[in-house]
């Protein structure tokens, strides 16, 4: 199993500078995308690809960094399809994983503005996509990686949390003398600052991925840098930051800060992480 951050900025990030936070996780020849935001066309020409290298996405929240991008793959999975040997408009069709409440809503107040309408006919999210509709607490198997969806609180409307969430990713593989387990890997997409909630997922995985902010702002909407500071040793020592502005520094200045800090690393826009442990 592999992980490449085609991004690793903010909403608010610029293509030239570091691209959105969408996670490319790959196994074999098979490509799965968290998330698919504005900068998904850049990002995915950056690292050689087209929107026809992706087997499946998974869409963790509405906002656009993370979502924006939907129209573009599925126009160009339904359209550009013969020069992969297709012979009809809408033959490509990516698989699309998200919680019910997510996909629905995207259609009905994002996605359709733009997808419903071809010219001769009017379309669903399935014209475009084999959709699997989740239900809280269902996980799903991506060609022998468990993708298991962790609901995270990120933005709370009035007092109910709008529905977001993290991964933990585990690759495994079945052989003569039983099951091998890869690393355990929880990417945290976007979430505040709650160690109560998700300190069992720390716990559980080898790696995590979580979102920063170095900013300082009331009511945040991410963890910030100041507040990750406060974790347990063990637990910085085997996280990495994403899902940052450079808020006018370096990316090395920022990475300095992060290390001293005891983390495991800064992500940087392309960096690839190799889990491929398994014998």
């Amino acid at each position: 199993m592999k992980i490449t951050f085609l991004g690793s900025g903010s909403a608010f990030s610029l293509a030239e500078e570091n691209y959105q936070s969408n996670v490319l996780i790959s196994t074999e020849d098979k490509n799965l995308l968290y998330d698919c935001g504005t900068t998904i066309p850049e990002a995915l020409n950056a690292k050689g690809m087209k929107p026809q290298d992706l087997d499946a996405i998974y869409i963790s929240h509405l906002h656009a960094d993370h979502a924006g991008g939907i129209e573009y793959v599925a126009f160009k999975t339904f359209f550009e399809v013969f020069a992969f040997g297709k012979t009809e408009f809408g033959s490509m069709k990516p698989n699309l994983y998200g919680h019910s409440t997510i996909l629905s809503e995207g259609w009905d107040n994002t996605w359709k503005g733009g997808l419903q309408s071809i010219q001769g006919q009017t379309n669903s999210l399935e014209t475009y996509f084999d959709t699997h509709y989740m239900e809280s607490n269902d996980d799903f198997n991506f060609h022998g990686i468990s993708v298991q969806p962790i609901q995270t609180v990120h933005v709370v409307d009035n007092r109910m949390i709008n529905p977001s969430y993290g991964i933990m990713v585990q690759e495994r593989k079945d052989t003569h003398e039983g099951t091998i387990y890869g690393e355990r890997v929880f990417i945290s997409g976007d979430s505040q600052f709650a160690p109560n909630q998700m300190l069992t997922y720390f716990k559980q995985a080898d790696v995590i991925f979580h979102d920063c902010e170095f900013a300082v702002y009331d009511n945040s909407v991410h963890a910030q840098f100041h507040q990750l500071k406060t974790l347990g040793e063990d637990t910085k020592k085997k996280m990495y930051l994403y899902h940052y502005s450079l808020s006018g520094k370096t990316f090395e200045e920022l990475e300095a800060e992060v290390l001293d800090a005891g983390f495991a690393g800064l992500v940087k826009r392309g960096q690839e992480f190799d889990f491929n442990n398994l014998i």
